[in-house]
């Protein structure tokens, strides 16, 4: 249903916005936050096969934004161009019918954030196939405040049936310095993927996630 539907956590840049609007008093920036605001609000609502046109058009106004954003205005938009330029990309490296519904970081089946203390975590949400059978793999990348990828994990091996939605439930390991992360979901011959398990630093891994530096 479209009311489960949220953004992936990489997006939610509210806080970054909210920085815009204090350091500037520029109308035209002001309305650029609004429809960025706005356009959130319907990429949220739309089902991630069909959000195209919403994240070109999210992207064409965060550019102009940053046109009228100055000084620390400028900073908080520049954060925000990098977070949904490192959104895209998950975006173009994840398989055309594979996706990650609601994907989200838990402990204690409470959502935290990324930048939460480092440790073991829960990754859970969806693996949604809308295509032909396929094998499936599942990455989360870690992001540091300057926008570098700091960690990347990878799934063990999912067999998924056309129109299936599979439940995830698999360990992860939240690495210092992370302040946001994003989801994808892709074929394991896709060149995404990342060659050569490594184990979680300060634990063995258990099979039911792959951990990938």
């Amino acid at each position: 249903m479209s009311s489960q539907r949220r953004l992936p956590p990489i997006l939610e840049f509210g806080d970054a916005l909210d920085r815009v609007e204090a350091h500037t008093d520029d109308p035209e920036a002001e309305r650029y936050v609004r429809e960025i605001r706005e356009g959130l609000d319907d990429l949220a609502a739309r089902d991630p096969d069909s959000r195209a046109a919403q994240v070109t058009s999210l992207e064409n106004l965060i550019d102009s934004l940053l046109t009228y954003a100055e000084g620390d205005a400028e900073l908080w938009a520049k954060t925000i161009q990098n977070r949904f330029a490192n959104y895209r990309h998950t975006r173009r490296a994840s398989s055309a019918n594979l996706h990650v519904s609601n994907g989200r970081i838990e402990r204690e089946g409470e959502a935290v954030g990324a930048g939460a203390e480092a440790g073991e975590a829960r990754l859970r949400g969806g693996l949604v196939n809308n295509g032909e059978r396929s094998d499936a793999m599942v990455s989360i990348a870690f992001y540091d405040d300057r926008d570098r990828a700091v960690w990347k994990v990878e799934s063990r091996l999912f067999e998924v049936d056309p129109g299936e939605r599979r439940d995830l439930d698999l360990t992860v390991y939240i690495p210092e310095g992370a302040a946001y992360y994003a989801v994808g979901a892709f074929e394991p011959d896709d060149p995404a993927a990342v060659g050569g398990d490594a184990p979680t630093p300060g634990r063995e891994s258990d099979g039911d996630a792959s951990y990938v530096d």
